[in-house]
């Protein structure tokens, strides 16, 4: 008599082993074959035999607001993890209870908070705000702080000296810390340049955003800002949304953007910027690598990882120029000619005067019509546009410093060096280190 132990179904079938499978006792008697049902044991291992399969882990996305490029940083590192990823729409309120979710990636809206501990008490939980209102694991947040002296360093570039911050809401965090950051980095320009400027904030609570019904008293308050602030003026809002209510109250008033007043949004969310009346030029504050980052910090916690952080603050990635603030044509055809002709040919060794030798100006006229309409010098244009260029190349090439400089015009490294330090606060191979850090 011979006893063997093999699976139920592989009495007929060239199959070894099966997980789960309910096994029987094979009595073999002369040439019949009895089975006897046992009850399943633990096989064991050989080479053949597969693992078991573990079940994906189960994440939450609860997002008050997104783009486009916060849920592609999100998604993607969230299906390179094998991850089950839930994202439940915010307007329906907060996602119920559930002890089977094993983690939480959270954009939490002030005016609608949740208790996101006691709704998933097993769960690892990241805060993409970092308000200090969510009893959350870590935070992974933009760095409002550099939005901020961003957004001033390219408003200063414009060759302004009036500038306003726009905060169109009750009190928010994120907004108070971008304009505060925003005039702390002008006053700080200014101060070692040795310039007069002014600065002021137009503050309203209330504002309804998107509303077609707009407050009289909204308007009312913009307009006194501007008659009040000398023109032109650059005027930095914290945020898209808000950029674009401004931007149509103030055409509404008469105002031509970018030529008497530039604005300058965040976050560089293309449904405002570049449907507004005129698009608007946006910070962009890397919303794909905080998605990414995010998802990347829960996979640490979810793993045990004794390294990981608790706080990681995103830096904004870089400007995106639109026709709010990029001034490429004027209604005076003297201007107009000047501003072509410096973007024609800023490479070249060109000054002041031969620009308006070679656009058959008269000198005088042209200096007191030029700074009428920008608010700045001729000299001061070539200037911008040639370090507009050398910071575009520097976070976008490997070329040499002195390669960059040659083609933004500068025909002596070391004079270039100089001059973008002092202007942008940074050396050029620091502004290249940062920009290269930045990039997701």
């Amino acid at each position: 008599m011979v006893s063997v132990i093999q699976p139920t179904h592989a009495l007929n079938k060239n199959i070894r082993f099966a997980t789960r499978a309910k096994y029987v006792q094979i009595v073999q008697k002369g040439g019949f074959q009895k089975c006897h049902r046992i009850r399943p044991f633990h096989m064991p291992r050989t080479e053949t035999s597969e693992p078991a399969q573990q079940h994906p882990r189960c994440v939450l996305a609860f997002l008050a607001w997104s783009t486009g490029s916060l849920w592609h940083g999100l998604r993607a590192y969230a299906r390179d993890a094998g991850w089950y990823l839930i994202s439940p729409e915010h307007y329906y309120g907060p996602p119920k209870p559930s002890k089977k979710v094993d983690g939480v990636i959270v954009l939490p809206d002030p005016n609608k908070p949740f208790n996101v501990r006691r709704t998933f008490p097993k769960a690892k939980i990241v805060d993409l705000v970092g308000n200090g209102d969510l009893d959350a694991d870590g935070v992974v947040s933009i760095d409002h702080e550099k939005v901020g002296r961003m957004a001033a360093d390219y408003m200063y570039s414009l060759g302004r000296s009036h500038y306003l911050g726009l905060n169109l809401t009750d009190y928010n965090m994120i907004v108070d810390t971008r304009i505060r950051a925003f005039q702390r980095r002008i006053e700080e320009i200014h101060t070692q340049q040795g310039s007069a400027f002014t600065f002021g904030t137009i503050h309203y609570d209330g504002l309804v955003r998107n509303n077609s019904a707009r407050s009289a008293k909204l308007k009312r308050s913009i307009s006194e800002a501007i008659e009040q602030t000398n023109q032109p003026i650059s005027v930095f809002c914290p945020d898209d949304s808000t950029a674009d209510v401004f931007l149509q109250e103030v055409l509404s008033l008469g105002y031509k953007v970018p030529e008497r007043i530039a604005i300058l949004g965040v976050n560089n969310n293309r449904s405002f910027c570049e449907l507004s009346q005129v698009p608007l030029s946006s910070v962009d504050v890397n919303l794909s690598k905080l998605g990414h980052t995010g998802a990347e910090l829960l996979d640490r916690y979810l793993n045990s990882d004794p390294k990981a952080p608790k706080t990681i603050f995103i830096p904004p990635l870089y400007i995106e120029k639109r026709a709010s603030t990029e001034q490429i044509t004027s209604d005076d055809k003297i201007v107009a000619s000047i501003l072509s002709y410096i973007k024609d040919h800023y490479m070249e060794r060109i000054t002041a005067d031969d620009v308006i030798r070679d656009v058959h100006a008269s000198r005088t006229n042209a200096f007191v019509r030029f700074r009428k309409s920008t608010g700045h010098s001729i000299g001061r244009e070539i200037e911008r546009v040639r370090l507009e260029n050398a910071k575009s190349l520097l976070a976008s090439t490997d070329y040499k410093i002195d390669v960059v400089a040659r083609l933004s015009g500068y025909m002596n490294t070391s004079a270039f060096c100089r001059v973008f330090r002092k202007s942008i606060g940074k050396t050029p191979t620091e502004h290249r280190k940062e920009a290269a850090q930045n990039y997701i």
